[in-house]
Formats: structure tokens, C-alpha cells, sequence
């Protein structure tokens, strides 16, 4: 049998060892890869969509990462070399990915709750519109410059006419800026002279959430300001002694609107899980040492996680809790980020059971 010479067949084969990997076009479907399992404590049984081997990760929990129809879940994987967005059908768990570009930053998606086709996302300081279904792109605009910093991720405004995100401006200024999703207008609506995150439009009202990030306390951590710029004021506050639960300065963090009422679910650090409404009142929903969590659509359940990688269901008029599922963060050291899907019958949720990968759970499926 003949056989390559010597120099061409190691040539080959240092092409092969040195050649970066290639990203596999949009559209490419990678098949199912779900499995499911009992979780041995609860009885709840949880689906995980991708395969060992390859890192996948839930976008950020504070808005669905469904789409409109509730057909589609959308998550980010490094299968690729790169991260990029992929989606899966809930119905049979077949994965479609959906960018290949390496400047794209996947985890800035932000799918379109009214158009089920539609999800924005961020390439450097542009922002596009990608087709689900046709995986074609179109350019929304450019966030203008100056910009030292990294952008805040993206969310939409309920009607979806505005697209808010933040950038940091200069060594000493955060800026918070609205673009509009039909022409691409770009204006700044607030700068502040300390670090600005978690930024957040309102579904319901014309108005913007952020924190004062410190990583920790801060002097006041929660804030909103009108979407025209006007009324910057602070948010969940200590205007009188009983809208507080400790006596001391409070770390609130990890908020998520309630998509119907505009009112916010957040995690108030070592004390528990709170609802505020639009005023800044604050009620106390659940004593205990939540990390993350997130509203179901009419805010009537809460799904959260704790450091001790369980994840649990609160029923926001009694308080009562339900134990969902264990062992999330016994292999990798995961951050839960749960979230529900649009009408409140999933919860989806990052997990490291026994490799990183994004799970669900149906919640009409109970043990």
C-alpha cells in the first residue's frame, strides 16, 4: 500500500496540531445532546441541554432568556474555541448555533419579547439585530465613543422601542445611554462619577435601574433615573427607619423586574429575598441566605439559589418554599443565575452538577 513521504505527511500533521480552531458557520445544528436525570433529593427531574466537555452557560437572569413564542432557550457554549450564542428547542433539546464571529460578545443577548425571531447583541460598540430562524444580522447603531471601559449587557424597553446599556466614559465617569432599535439614535441619558451596573429598562414604565457597583456595600447601591434623564433619585432607600431590615447599611444586589408589575424582586445579603415596588418600598418575602433570583412573569413565585449550590422555589404572597434541585455547584463552581421562562412554567438555570451546562426544570412535571 503506498504511503505520503515522510515531510509531507508530518506537514500535515503540524498543520493539523498548530491550526487555531475553526468556528462552524451559524446555522450549523449540533443535534441533541439533553439528558435528564432525577435529582435524588427532590424528585424533580432536570434536563441538561449540552453535552461534557464543552463549557455552556445561561445569559444574565434579570429577563427571560426565552423566546417570545417560549419555543427557543438561548445560552452561550465555547464548543466552537470561542464563545458564541446558541439556541435550543425546549420541545426536543436540538441545539442550533447561531453566531461565529469572535468579536461577538454572546452573553450581551438580549432576545426581543415581542418578535420570537429577534434577539440584539453586542460586537465591540455595535449593536445588531440576529434572525433566529434566517441567522442574518442587521446593524441597529454604534455606541459613540469615549469608552475605557467595558459596556453594560443590553435590555429592551417593554414596547421594545429602546435598547439600554452603559459604558464607562473615563477614569472617573460612568455613563448610562439609550438606542433607539429602529434608527440607531444613540443619547446619553445620566453620568455618574462612580461605577455603574446592572443596568435595566423597566418593562412596564419609562425608566431606568442601576447600582452603585462597589462589589459590596455601598452608600446606596439602588437607583433609578426617568428615561428622558430627569429624576435621578434613589431607589430602595433608608427614607424612615422601618423600610430597612437591619440597622445597618444594606447590600442589595442581583435584581430582576417583575416583567407585569414593574415592581423588583432583589436579594438583600444574609437577610433574604424582598419585593420593591415602584416607590422604593420594600417587603421582606423570605428570611435566608439567597445569592441570585428571579420573578416568574406576574411575580407571584421567585426562583433562587443559594452558596450551597441548591436551588429553591418561593411563593411570594406566604413565603413558603419548595426545594427544586441539589448538587448544582459539585463539580464546577458555577454561578446558578436561574431564570423562568415566559409564562412561568420553566426554570432554567446554570449548572456544574457534574460539568458546566444549562438545565431546566418543568415545573408542571413535579415528583
Amino acid at each position: 500500500m503506498p504511503t505520503r513521504p515522510y515531510s509531507v505527511a508530518v506537514g500535515l500533521l503540524l498543520i493539523g496540531l498548530s491550526a487555531p480552531p475553526v468556528l462552524a458557520n451559524p446555522g450549523r445544528d449540533w443535534g441533541i445532546e439533553r439528558q435528564t436525570y432525577v435529582d435524588p433529593v427532590t424528585g424533580f427531574t432536570v434536563q441538561e441541554l449540552t453535552r461534557p466537555g464543552t463549557a455552556a452557560d445561561n445569559l444574565y437572569f434579570h429577563f427571560s432568556n426565552f423566546t417570545a413564542d417560549n419555543r427557543h432557550v438561548l445560552f452561550t457554549s465555547d464548543r466552537t474555541g470561542s464563545t458564541q450564542l446558541y439556541r435550543a428547542e425546549v420541545a426536543t433539546g436540538r441545539i442550533v448555533q447561531l453566531t461565529a464571529d469572535p468579536e461577538v460578545s454572546a452573553a450581551t443577548a438580549c432576545p426581543d419579547p415581542r418578535e420570537p425571531r429577534r434577539v440584539y447583541l453586542r460586537s465591540g460598540a455595535e449593536i445588531r439585530a440576529l434572525d433566529i430562524v434566517d441567522f442574518t444580522t442587521r446593524t441597529i447603531g454604534t455606541i459613540p465613543p469615549p469608552c475605557v471601559g467595558g459596556y453594560e449587557p443590553l435590555t429592551l424597553s417593554g414596547e421594545g422601542r429602546w435598547l439600554a446599556t452603559g459604558k464607562q466614559r473615563d477614569a472617573g465617569t460612568w455613563e448610562i445611554g439609550l438606542m433607539d432599535t429602529s434608527t440607531g439614535e444613540y443619547r446619553t441619558v445620566l453620568t455618574q462619577g462612580f461605577r455603574i451596573g446592572h443596568v435595566q429598562h423597566s418593562p412596564t414604565d419609562p425608566l431606568l435601574f442601576y447600582v452603585w457597583e462597589t462589589g459590596g456595600y455601598a452608600p446606596q447601591r439602588t437607583w433609578l433615573v426617568n428615561a428622558d434623564g430627569s429624576g435621578n433619585r434613589p431607589f430602595y432607600a433608608r427614607t424612615h427607619p422601618t423600610n430597612w431590615f437591619t440597622p445597618l447599611k444594606e447590600w442589595v444586589t442581583h435584581e430582576a423586574w417583575v416583567v407585569r408589575t414593574g415592581d423588583m424582586t432583589m436579594v438583600n445579603d444574609k437577610v433574604g429575598l424582598m419585593v420593591v415596588d415602584k416607590a422604593g418600598e420594600a417587603r421582606l418575602v423570605r428570611e435566608g441566605r439567597y445569592w441570585h433570583a428571579a420573578p416568574n412573569p406576574d411575580g407571584t413565585q421567585i426562583v433562587a439559589d443559594d452558596f450551597e449550590g441548591r436551588l429553591w422555589l418561593v411563593t411570594t404572597a406566604t413565603g413558603d418554599v419548595r426545594l427544586l434541585a441539589t448538587g448544582l455547584r459539585d463539580t464546577v463552581r458555577v454561578h446558578p443565575h436561574p431564570s423562568f421562562d415566559r409564562q412561568g412554567h420553566f426554570v432554567q438555570f446554570h449548572s456544574g452538577r457534574t460539568h458546566e451546562t444549562v438545565a431546566l426544570i418543568d415545573l408542571r412535571h413535579g415528583p
